[in-house]
């Protein structure tokens, strides 16, 4: 059994800036602004902490599953840190194709909307949390419009 989980007021209020897998972080702050421990440190997956929240709704913590692959699985063979992910140097997440598809990637800033699209696009599920439903939004000054990612990040669009 499934539920639908209703994306009004949060699917552009929001962009990812960390990736634990099975959890992906989104936040209401451009990514500049946005740290969390260890963030300029490499490699990012021993070194650093989950994102600092300086208000209840600065982040929001979804789960996710499906054939999606971390930085850290053999992109480039370059060990990174969150701060050059969040800059666009590689997705956060991405797939592999074998068979001559598009690769799908995940870049750091994309909406909320977007990621779920793209996670389901891949064959995954993207899971938010009970009580959703409650969470009401004021409207907040993004520095950049809705759905564009980091500067040079080279986004795929589906």
């Amino acid at each position: 059994m499934g539920m639908t989980a209703n994306l009004d007021g949060v699917r552009h209020a929001y962009g990812l800036c960390f990736v634990r897998a099975p959890w992906a972080y989104f936040t209401r702050l451009t990514l500049d602004q946005q740290w969390g421990d260890g963030w300029e440190r490499v490699p990012y997956e021993q070194h650093v902490g989950t994102p600092y929240t300086d208000s209840p709704e600065q982040i929001l913590t979804v789960a996710f599953d499906g054939p999606l692959y971390p930085p850290d699985l053999g992109y480039d063979g370059k060990e990174r840190s969150v701060n050059e992910i969040n800059r666009g140097e590689v997705p956060w997440l991405r797939t592999q194709s074998f068979v001559g598809n598009s690769p799908i990637h995940i870049m750091a800033g994309i909406t909320l909307e977007s990621f779920v699209a793209r996670v389901e696009l891949a064959g995954g599920h993207v899971f938010a949390p009970l009580g959703w439903g409650a969470l009401r939004l004021e409207p907040s000054e993004r520095a950049t419009p809705p759905d564009t990612p980091a500067p040079a990040c080279g986004t795929v669009k589906a």
